[in-house]
């Protein structure tokens, strides 16, 4: 009887192998499916939401490149003059000098750059590099369309290799030549006289014997750079101006 089942425990041995089928199927069934968020997206995208700090960064933000390559002449000058600047607040005139230079044999045809930096060893006495840079600078207002502002650098390039006579004397003529030439291409043909004639007197006061040529005699003189591969030289005044060089 089911009952008498019941009661002398004969339907235990069934119960038991339902709790032990039970106990089966509860081990083998796999209930890491359940708690997998790749099986549901929309819940796996909401707890990363709501979970504090474990949002991606988006990428166009961190993988975007630079603007500028750090490679570019025009970065390198860039970053040149903010330490010069650096160094001239500190009163380190020397190495600010330095990244001066640097910076204008990069860009060479940079008017500004190049008188900034001849000014700057004027003042430090480096009286050569100073003539070097002044005929850079005038070689470069004159390609840039600005043959005017080329004589002021010349005339202090012309003082600067005076003072170094009687060694240097092709120097001091071959900046006379170039003074002249530019003051003839002005239209000032009595002051490119006067220049070849105070610089001959100069020449034979300090007991050389070189004389400048007349002007008849003369051609067009070297320029004082060199501006293969460089950027066009009137975009050179904007970037020298963004770059913190321009007086």
């Amino acid at each position: 009887m089911a009952t008498g089942a019941r009661r002398d425990g004969s339907g235990l041995p069934a119960l038991r192998r339902r709790h032990s089928q039970f106990k089966l199927f509860a081990q083998n069934q796999d209930w890491r499916a359940c708690t997998n968020l790749r099986y549901f997206p929309d819940l796996r995208r909401r707890r990363q939401r709501w979970t504090c700090g474990t949002l991606a960064a988006k990428e166009a933000l961190v993988n975007q490149p630079p603007t500028k390559s750090p490679e570019s002449a025009q970065t390198r000058v860039e970053l040149l003059a903010t330490e010069a600047k650096k160094h001239s607040g500190t009163g380190n005139e020397a190495a600010a000098l330095e990244c001066y230079k640097q910076a204008a044999s990069l860009m060479l045809g940079a008017p500004w750059l190049q008188h900034r930096t001849a000014e700057l060893a004027r003042k430090l006495k480096q009286l050569e590099v100073a003539a070097v840079h002044y005929r850079r600078a005038a070689a470069a207002f004159t390609a840039a369309g600005f043959p005017k502002r080329a004589l002021s650098p010349l005339r202090n390039a012309w003082q600067l290799n005076l003072s170094s006579l009687p060694e240097h004397s092709g120097l001091f003529i071959a900046v006379t030549l170039e003074l002249a030439h530019a003051q003839r291409e002005l239209g000032f043909g009595p002051e490119a006289a006067l220049s070849i004639t105070n610089a001959n007197q100069a020449l034979r006061a300090s007991g050389r014997l070189e004389r400048v040529p007349a002007a008849a005699e003369a051609g067009a003189p070297e320029s004082g750079i060199s501006a293969a591969g460089q950027p066009a030289t009137r975009n050179l005044f904007a970037r020298a101006e963004a770059a913190g060089v321009r007086r």
